[in-house]
């Protein structure tokens, strides 16, 4: 398998699968929370680097997923691009 379809692969199975979760229904994470929230959650069989390049990969090409420029970010309430897989409920 190529590296970028590894790439893809791991970025499939990581981020946009995390984003399938119940509880993760329309929140959005900046870059370092993401991170942070995958390696909490259960995917430490993947090494941080790879969650790490995933998560790049996703901000770059979001896919399926959506990215806004403007936060906040459901974790850390700072005003960051974030990656979230559907719609925000209204607050």
């Amino acid at each position: 398998m190529s590296l970028d379809a590894e790439a893809a692969r791991a970025r499939g199975e990581l981020v946009e699968g995390f984003f399938q979760r119940r509880e993760e229904a329309g929140k959005y994470y900046c870059v370092h929370c993401l991170v942070v929230q995958l390696r909490e959650r259960g995917s430490r069989i993947f090494s941080l680097a790879s969650v790490q390049a995933a998560v790049a990969d996703a901000f770059k090409r979001p896919g399926a997923l959506q990215l806004t420029l403007v936060g906040p970010c459901d974790a850390c309430q700072r005003p960051r691009p974030c990656l979230g897989g559907g719609a925000r409920p209204q607050r």
